[in-house]
């Protein structure tokens, strides 16, 4: 009798489990026939509600009131037969078994549970393993996939080895171009897939997959900061940020406050899979000219003149191009043909050294107005030179042989040229409207070396005619 009076309570404390409207104390208070249909509704309720809530319903015997049975169910064992959305997974003696494990699993468990108690001899035992084991399936349900492993490694988990096959054929075509060019796309590691068992959540689609294989993971590794780094130059020459720096490296409180030689940890990311593009291609290059200089001798020294424009010529290069994942690694050669010519340019260059300073100078142009003569004053100061009156553009000579030394702007001078004639006699010709020479080149008495201008510190169209004998102006009058 007290046997029975314990399967009642547990019987009450089921029903109330399962229905929430009634507690333990309230089943106890009702007859026995109002327990009968608490228990046919919960019945009803397991086994059309499913993939709600969890339910627990206790199946109790069909004539709960008839105590004439005690007798039989004293000579038998009490245990329950515990169903997981209709589905049979095993036998346990305590029901509190399961509602401890109902309620560790919470609302993560969507599926009916059912009791069904048994009043008969229990032979090999219960099997609550089994029930834990089918409880946590309907949670996280394993089902059968394949495993793409990269290097032995398990990377992925996807339906089928048809949507496995699918992935990796992906992965190539996104560096594929799909033109002729491509002669081969292979991936570098070795993928192999392998059939197991998995959490249901686990699997993942086509796109998932491959976009894992690509995206990679974390792979840490040093860095030695160089004088004068901060963590925002090592995350730029990194292609990192900041923030990502300073969480792999908590120890460094100021961000600017590096010392050369100090090693921090830069995390990179690594893909999993590395893809081989092998392309080849046709294409036109320039061959570009050359310049060959040339003596001559009948050019001064420092003097040049082109005789031949260059121009670039054209070839056809067979190349064979590979990358890893998009990126270029290796340009190769394979052949090629010259379509055009290059046509080299040709310089001559002088070697003809002008005679030294002839005993007889020249005038440095052919006007012969003077406009201010050497020394006169010009208010508080003289003027240590001779200006001679020209039109605009008239032509410059140099007034004997020499180097040009200078040739340019200067200041009050405006364009000037000055020309180097030996034993420290420099000639100076100022305001100029052009420059024809340049800096080392030789010239001789009469060459055209400017015209005649207004530049600078000047009042109107003429030369200015200086000469200067070891650093000291003096008058040009005998070097005209």
């Amino acid at each position: 009798m007290a046997e029975l009076q314990t399967g009642w309570h547990t019987h009450l404390r089921s029903i109330a489990v399962a229905n929430k409207e009634y507690t333990i104390e309230q089943l106890s208070q009702m007859d026995t026939k109002n327990i009968v249909r608490q228990i046919k509704e919960q019945v009803s309720k397991t086994f059309t509600v499913r993939k709600t809530a969890a339910v627990v319903v206790l199946v109790a015997l069909t004539t709960f009131g008839a105590l004439a049975i005690q007798e039989s169910v004293g000579k038998t064992d009490l245990y329950y037969k515990v169903y997981v959305d209709g589905q049979y997974v095993g036998d346990v003696k305590d029901p509190n078994f399961v509602y401890d494990k109902i309620a560790s699993l919470g609302d993560k468990l969507q599926v009916s549970v059912s009791l069904v108690p048994v009043h008969q001899r229990l032979a090999g035992g219960t099997s609550e393993a089994e029930v834990s084991f089918a409880m946590n399936e309907a949670v996280n349900p394993h089902v059968q996939a394949i495993m793409i492993r990269v290097d032995g490694q398990d990377v992925a988990a996807v339906k089928d080895m048809a949507t496995a096959k699918a992935t990796i054929e992906k992965i190539k075509a996104k560096f594929a171009s799909g033109d002729k060019a491509v002669k081969e796309v292979k991936i570098m590691q070795t993928i192999d897939f392998q059939t197991m068992r998995v959490n249901r959540d686990e699997v993942r689609s086509l796109e998932s997959a491959a976009a894992i294989l690509l995206e990679g993971r974390e792979k840490p590794k040093k860095y030695l900061v160089s004088r004068g780094e901060s963590l925002w130059t090592i995350a730029a020459k990194n292609q990192t940020t900041v923030d990502k720096l300073k969480a792999a490296n908590p120890e460094i409180a100021n961000e600017n406050a590096l010392q050369e030689g100090q090693e921090i940890a830069i995390n990179s990311v690594e893909p999993f899979v590395t893809v081989e593009v092998v392309e080849e291609i046709t294409r036109t290059v320039p061959i570009e000219y050359e310049t060959q200089y040339r003596d001559d001798a009948s050019l001064n020294k420092g003097e040049q003149r082109v005789i031949t424009e260059g121009q670039a010529g054209e070839k056809t290069q067979k190349v064979q191009i590979r990358k890893k994942n998009g990126n270029v690694y290796a340009e190769i050669v394979l052949s090629e043909q010259v379509v055009k010519e290059k046509t080299d340019k040709v310089i001559l260059r002088g070697t003809k050294v002008p005679t030294e300073v002839s005993g007889d100078w020249a005038w440095p142009v052919a006007s012969r107005t003077i406009s201010s003569t050497y020394g006169e004053w010009r208010g508080s100061s003289q003027h240590f030179a001779i200006d001679i009156s020209a039109p605009i553009g008239t032509a410059v000579y140099a007034s004997n042989n020499g180097r040009v030394v200078f040739a340019g702007w200067d200041g009050g001078y405006g364009n000037v040229i000055r020309i180097s004639h030996g034993n420290g006699v420099v000639s100076v010709y100022g305001h100029l409207s052009s420059i024809k020479v340049s800096v080392g080149q030789q010239v001789e008495k009469g060459t055209v070396i400017g015209g005649v201008g207004s530049t600078g510190n000047s009042t109107g169209p003429h030369l200015h005619y200086e000469v200067l004998v070891n650093g000291v102006r003096v008058n040009p009058a005998p070097y005209m």
